[in-house]
């Protein structure tokens, strides 16, 4: 099979041997994928977890082919040395290694950095795990929710009416963590075309979702001495926080007559319209409404001022006198209507992607929009094993009878049948 590269790629002749699975990792890699990477993702017999986790479309996950479109995939056995022996054959043909198992694992299958840096001094290494390598916390065992929870967002994000902790719905620290692994590797790929040196790369999930949680550490900082002498979190707006911002007021969603509007006012002349168009007129000027500072202090004010004049008037309404007021508005919208708005069409949000048994499914388009070097999905996730026979044969020279006898002895997998009539199950 020939490899085909499409030039105006940003990263067409990079190569991944990519050994991350579920989403933190392999969102990282699949980004890459998107901008041209060959990624050569390598799973183990049982496959992906990811491949296994709904929504199942025709005996496909979606969820997999959303995180590992435009990959390649070998199945091997790593617990077998003659598993391992072909990996590290294989290593000198790749740029890169991705990985995000628990720190540890990758050293105890002699593919950890120490070691892959003795086959190819100039690998570029990733990690990627709940905490990082090398650190207190380590081996914890690190998923999503976790890493919400200990970070703190869900303390932040709680609703005060029940004082419970609040998740996010979206798996928001593999995400991050899988931006910032794409991030990284493209930093190295440039670094080392400057300079020739490759390195290793560690990003932790922990880490990375509190890069991204905006002034909270900050207002808790400056604030230190009050939250000492007994000022509450919730107080400081560090406690179940529900939908307001702890640095804006007003700032939040507002009840309508059919539904709900997101509002947020940051300067004088912004509140003072505000005041107007809600028939408060006589709050302009008023010394304990006038300030930033003051109004964050009477949110609750505010927001049921807010709130006894939205609920008078419906959603659309209320978007229309806001956005002729040149005011900040929003709809809460539902999935479905964000989904089938025409803005998503226009943007290429969602892409119609082929795969051989799901048919026609749509996911998610990279968001990255370039001008000269379009970013694409080409192809869909692969079956586990698809090209074992394509990556040995191409790279290492195998011949076809070869990978054959590999796949008998059960070295190598693949789970789909590839006109031998060898269908492994899954997960043995």
């Amino acid at each position: 099979m020939t490899h085909t590269h499409h030039n105006q790629q940003i990263f067409s002749g990079i190569r991944i041997l990519d050994f991350t699975q579920v989403i933190a990792g392999s969102y990282g890699t699949t980004i890459m994928g998107d901008m041209g990477a060959e990624v050569v993702k390598v799973e183990s017999p049982g496959g992906d977890a990811l491949r296994f986790a709904g929504p199942m479309y025709k005996g496909e996950s979606g969820f997999f082919l959303l995180n590992n479109r435009n990959k390649k995939s070998i199945c091997v056995d790593l617990k077998n040395k003659e598993g391992l022996d072909i990996i590290k054959e294989l290593i000198p043909h790749f740029d890169c290694i991705a990985e995000n198992f628990k720190p540890g694992v990758m050293d105890k299958l002699g593919l950890g950095y120490e070691e892959v840096k003795k086959i190819k001094e100039t690998i570029i290494y990733l990690s990627v795990s709940g905490y990082g390598s090398n650190n207190r916390y380590s081996d914890r065992p690190a998923y999503d929710n976790m890493i919400q929870c200990e970070t703190g967002l869900t303390a932040l994000n709680g609703l005060p009416a029940n004082n419970m902790p609040l998740r996010s719905p979206l798996s928001i620290s593999d995400y991050t963590a899988g931006i910032y692994a794409a991030f990284g590797l493209a930093s190295a790929i440039y670094h080392r075309k400057n300079t020739g040196q490759g390195q290793h790369i560690d990003i932790a999930m922990y880490d990375a979702l509190i890069s991204i949680m905006d002034n909270s550490f900050l207002i808790y900082n400056f604030n230190k001495a009050e939250y000492q002498q007994g000022k509450s979190l919730y107080d400081l707006g560090l406690e179940n926080t529900g939908n307001r911002h702890p640095g804006a007021a007003p700032h939040g969603y507002y009840r309508t007559r059919d539904g709900h509007v997101a509002h947020m006012s940051l300067t004088n002349q912004m509140w003072h319209k505000l005041l107007e168009i809600i028939g408060q007129k006589q709050l302009i000027g008023h010394p304990e409404y006038e300030k930033l500072d003051h109004r964050k202090a009477k949110w609750k004010e505010i927001d049921q001022l807010i709130e006894a004049w939205t609920t008078q008037h419906t959603t659309e309404e209320v978007i229309k006198i806001f956005t002729d007021h040149r005011l900040p508005c929003g709809k809460a919208r539902s999935i479905a209507e964000v989904f089938d708005d025409p803005q998503s069409t226009e943007r290429g949000i969602f892409k119609e992607v082929e795969h051989p048994t799901a048919g026609r499914i749509t996911i998610t388009n990279i968001p990255v929009k370039y001008s000269e070097t379009p970013a694409q999905i080409n192809k869909p996730s692969p079956r586990l094993g698809e090209h074992n026979h394509e990556i040995l044969m191409h790279d290492l020279g195998y011949s076809k009878e070869k990978v054959d006898a590999l796949l008998d002895k059960k070295i190598l997998y693949s789970c789909f049948d590839n006109g031998q009539g060898r269908v492994a199950t899954r997960g043995q």
